[in-house]
């Protein structure tokens, strides 16, 4: 077989049997009769290339394949499946013999009376045949006596053959199991973010209904308790303005006033306390900033607050909680441990909030931080409290070493959720990586 190739001039060209040369023109600096050899050289070789592919193809031995395979699966007379293929090089007069394995013997395909597959005009044939777990296709000559069963598939008379397993069913492929770990794995998350949510509705209507009964309390306290303190307060005021300079019982008077004073002080901070309000980490550190000044701490004690994160609105429940757990361990710190240096700690992660009060003073007693201490109920009120609202407290205490109490509440309790909670996230993360970041650092240093 013979494969030319041509040459077409444009216009401006003119082909001669020695050279291509640009008519009233010089060669072009970048094509240099040089360079012209060298892209006949490689146009040589590609025709070459392509007379040998064609050759090869046309001169090659008969070959025979499969396009469409059925599944694997036992004999079953009363079922059929398509099976097709494709031939190359074959000559006149070959046809085409379907097997199908069952166990260990070969049974033709698809009946033991219609046992050859014809090939069609453009070289492909199809069939049906039984299930088996594997398949063979043969490509015999005309004389060729197929035999119904056979444990080996026989080769005389045989110019190709193709054998292939069945298509494993569908429950056996790798993309089925790929499917089932992933599908089962968004069962599992839907589901705890089914009862994640289920929860985090529970602490709802909890918080509310315990946010409604502590203002009913505190409108109760006030209107009743705190306002006839006030009216007994004033009526003694008027009292205590008619009684003589000299008279023995002004002192005692002024006492009990000076005692009714202090009651309706902290009765409005009781009730103040009960009469919840949204806030964020900066109330927070306002508070606990404020907390010496209430004390009036005689000791010079420096208390430091620290805020990490970006502070995000807590709900208006955890938010009191965690202000009057905090203040009962700052408390506790400025009037027991004699320290000289106390720190609290927010953080507002971007799944969780920390608060974080440490100090270095006295420490407590190992019993006393097992049962309490007689008459007294911070750290068990403070457990309580975490235990309510579903966080986690932990103290950490040893004598001479100072006391650690840390509080960890889970970001879907501690959030109000109506705050813009995920780029506050992102940012939290942020910066506690950072600041991790350089914690490993300076300890490298």
């Amino acid at each position: 077989m013979a494969l030319s190739c041509h040459f077409v001039a444009g216009e401006g060209m003119r082909v001669g049997p020695q050279r291509l040369a640009w008519r009233g023109a010089r060669w072009p600096t970048r094509f240099r009769p040089k360079r012209a050899s060298r892209v006949k050289a490689l146009l040589l070789i590609l025709c070459i290339t392509l007379i040998g592919c064609r050759s090869q193809h046309s001169g090659g031995k008969p070959s025979i394949k499969f396009i469409d395979v059925p599944l694997a699966g036992p004999g079953n007379a009363d079922k059929f499946s398509s099976i097709k293929g494709r031939v190359r090089g074959v000559g006149p007069g070959l046809q085409i013999v379907l097997y199908a394995k069952v166990q260990t013997t070969w049974w033709v395909q698809p009946f033991a009376d219609q046992p050859f597959t014809r090939i069609q005009s453009n070289s492909e044939w199809s069939n049906s045949t039984h299930p088996g777990t594997e398949y063979a296709a043969l490509l015999v000559g005309p004389g060729f006596r197929p035999p119904l069963t056979t444990d080996v598939l026989p080769t005389e008379g045989v110019v190709a053959m193709a054998v292939v397993p069945g298509e494993p069913p569908f429950e056996r492929r790798w993309w089925f199991a790929l499917g089932c770990v992933v599908g089962g794995a968004l069962v599992i998350f839907g589901i705890y973010r089914l009862r994640l949510h289920q929860m985090t509705a529970k602490l709802n209507v909890r918080f509310e209904e315990r946010l409604a009964e502590r203002t009913r309390v505190a409108q109760e306290l006030h209107d009743t308790l705190l306002q006839g303190f006030v009216s007994a307060a004033m009526q003694l005021h008027v009292a205590d303005t008619y009684l003589p300079a000299d008279s023995p019982a002004k002192p005692l008077l002024g006492h009990v006033l000076e005692l009714m004073g202090n009651v309706i002080d902290e009765g409005r901070n009781a009730i103040r306390g009960l009469r919840t309000f949204p806030g964020d980490g900066r109330d927070l550190e306002q508070a606990f900033s404020s907390i010496p000044q209430e004390l009036a701490a005689p000791t010079p004690t420096d208390l430091r607050v620290i805020v990490e994160g970006v502070a995000r609105p807590l709900r208006p429940v955890i938010h009191d909680e965690v202000y009057l757990i905090g203040r009962e361990g700052l408390v506790n710190a400025f009037r027991h441990s004699r320290a000289s240096q106390i720190e609290a700690e927010l953080e507002f992660a971007a799944d969780h909030f920390r608060l974080l009060i440490r100090d270095n003073g006295s420490g407590i007693d190992p019993q006393v931080l097992a049962a309490g201490r007689e008459g007294h109920w911070g750290l068990s009120g403070m457990r309580e409290r975490a235990e309510r609202m579903g966080a986690r407290l932990r103290v950490l205490s040893r004598p001479a070493t100072g006391t650690e109490v840390e509080l960890s509440v889970p970001g879907e309790i501690a959030f109000d959720p109506q705050s813009n909670g995920r780029a506050a996230g992102w940012l939290s993360k942020l910066y506690s990586r950072n600041r991790n970041a350089q914690e490993s650092q300076g300890r490298r240093d």
